[in-house]
């Protein structure tokens, strides 16, 4: 089943949208599997997608990610988002930073739920424009990942399954995304 992104016409709503909830994480049970999730929407300025995951203490190398293969004919669409703040968005081998056409709005705090960090991500229409005009039923693929290569704690997961010897941009690694309007 294609994950829902939702096309608003003018701000987007974050508590209305639905949630992807990585739990596929191919370790053995009792390794760390910090709970995160991602949400995705097209609005009238541009992309939005909220990173979000709950750690006690992240290590600053802790990373939420978004892939997103929004035609077949470009490169893919990569967001990465660190526990520390770093923040990167490149398409193929351009750094969308640095044409400004890309912000994060970074956040942590804590709730009945736990300690979290995240942030909310803004990609202007310029910088995916010429290859993808979002619209209803328009259709494209992803996934969502939450990483960490650190030995203390080294974690790998995702939205959809994925195979973490693969790069995390290949078809294989990725799934159906479906846009809607109401």
């Amino acid at each position: 089943m294609s994950f829902k992104v939702r096309l608003f016409s003018g701000a987007p709503d974050f508590e209305t949208l639905h949630v992807a909830k990585l739990r596929d994480y191919p370790l053995e049970p009792r390794d760390y599997k910090p709970y995160a999730q991602a949400r995705i929407c097209f609005a009238a300025d541009g992309l939005h997608v909220q990173l979000l995951s709950f750690e006690s203490e992240p290590l600053p190398q802790s990373e939420a990610r978004a892939v997103l293969a929004l035609t077949p004919s470009a490169p893919p669409l990569i967001v990465s988002l660190r526990a520390d703040g770093v923040f990167s968005i490149r398409r193929g081998g351009a750094d969308l930073l640095d044409s400004g056409r890309a912000f994060v709005h970074p956040f942590q705090g804590e709730d009945l739920q736990g300690v979290y960090w995240g942030g909310n991500i803004h990609v202007e229409p310029a910088a995916y424009a010429g290859d993808f005009v979002p619209h209803k039923d328009a259709a494209f693929f992803g996934n969502f990942y939450k990483l960490c290569e650190h030995s203390k704690r080294p974690h790998y997961g995702s939205f959809y399954p994925a195979d973490f010897s693969q790069p995390l941009d290949c078809a294989a690694n990725l799934g159906p995304f479906i846009v809607i309007d109401y």
